[in-house]
């Protein structure tokens, strides 16, 4: 697979991560290039995207921690991304409590719910039940691989 096939895979995983195509290719463009820092140019000109849409997927990974910025000796006005290791930990951290939270609301959630609709109850108890599962094992994932 070439590197523009790669790319287009990493557009369409983090797809469902509700992440615009554009911010797929960047991470994308980190993952696989052996180039720590890229100035916003050579992002934009690797995934061929416009000024435009690169800069709106820069913005959210920024503030999703999954990159960020230096400025390097010699130009320190020209900005050179990196994808954040910590960050992106970090938000994987944040992926686990927003499952946690959503766990809490849907349990709140049924204390309302009458019998009149078991099968949507019982829905909600089967999504409780697979977030708890969800959480502690992504929880004791995220501490073997990455806070050892």
């Amino acid at each position: 697979m070439d590197i523009e096939k790669i790319l287009d895979q990493y557009a369409l995983s983090y797809k469902e991560e509700n992440y615009p195509p554009v911010a797929g290719k960047i991470l994308g463009l980190f993952f696989i290039s052996n180039q720590k820092h890229f100035t916003f140019e050579e992002i934009m000109s690797s995934i061929k995207a416009s000024k435009s849409a690169t800069s709106k997927a820069v913005k959210l990974l920024i503030s999703s921690g999954e990159i960020n910025f230096e400025f390097l000796e010699g130009n320190k006005r020209k900005r050179h991304f990196f994808l954040d290791i910590e960050g992106s930990v970090d938000h994987f951290k944040r992926l686990i409590e927003g499952i946690r939270m959503q766990t809490e609301l849907y349990k709140e959630t049924l204390k309302f719910r009458t019998d009149e609709n078991e099968e949507l109850s019982q829905f909600i108890q089967n999504v409780i039940n697979l977030n708890v599962e969800l959480s502690v094992h992504a929880e004791r994932l995220v501490q073997k691989h990455f806070l050892k």
